[in-house]
């Protein structure tokens, strides 16, 4: 059986702790969580869970979602709950994951059914919009249509579409400079 050893960091060497520290740190450790549990809420506090919990009763549109996406519910949070068309979730724990609407009349969420490939019949991914304009141009990641006179932006450069593609185009935009676009 193998002994659950636990090791600290001494001048850039790592040393096994003694089981007097060991001690000290669950000591450590049991009362921070017991203040933790009794501690006085701040009034952030309280407004973040409040504003979590009433999140996806507020009628705001896709673009405004996502700038406040934070306090959305992750999938996994969802999970085992009956939710019904519209409800916003993010697919991660992450800040920017990204942010999903459901598009079923009543929906329960599946821990087997993550958002992505295969269940795009019951999640929608809710993508930023760009204007094309030069301060706001469309991040171009292939397999889309280019449009006469807006801008993308790929690998950090910005391109100027002169010519429609009317089809989806699939080649990086700097082996289509020249022939739909140019560098902006």
């Amino acid at each position: 059986m193998a002994e659950n050893k636990k090791y600290k960091i001494l001048n850039g060497i790592k040393v096994e702790m003694t089981p007097k520290e060991i001690t000290a740190m669950q000591a450590e450790q049991a009362a921070y969580e017991a203040y933790e549990r009794t501690r006085p809420l701040s009034s952030s506090e309280v407004q973040e869970m409040l504003l979590r919990q009433q999140i996806n009763a507020i009628a705001v549109n896709d673009q405004t979602a996502l700038r406040m996406r934070i306090y959305y519910p992750t999938f996994s949070e969802l999970v085992g709950q009956t939710v019904k068309k519209g409800t916003k979730f993010r697919a991660t724990d992450s800040e920017d994951a990204d942010l999903y609407t459901v598009i079923q009349p009543e929906l329960t969420i599946q821990e087997h059914y993550p958002p992505g490939t295969g269940t795009e019949s019951l999640y929608t991914r809710i993508d930023e919009q760009h204007d094309g304009t030069k301060y706001d141009p469309i991040p171009y990641n292939g397999n889309m249509a280019l449009h006469s006179g807006k801008y993308y932006t790929q690998n950090n450069i910005l391109y100027l579409c002169n010519r429609d593609t009317v089809n989806p185009v699939y080649n990086a935009l700097a082996e289509l400079v020249g022939l739909y676009v140019e560098v902006g």
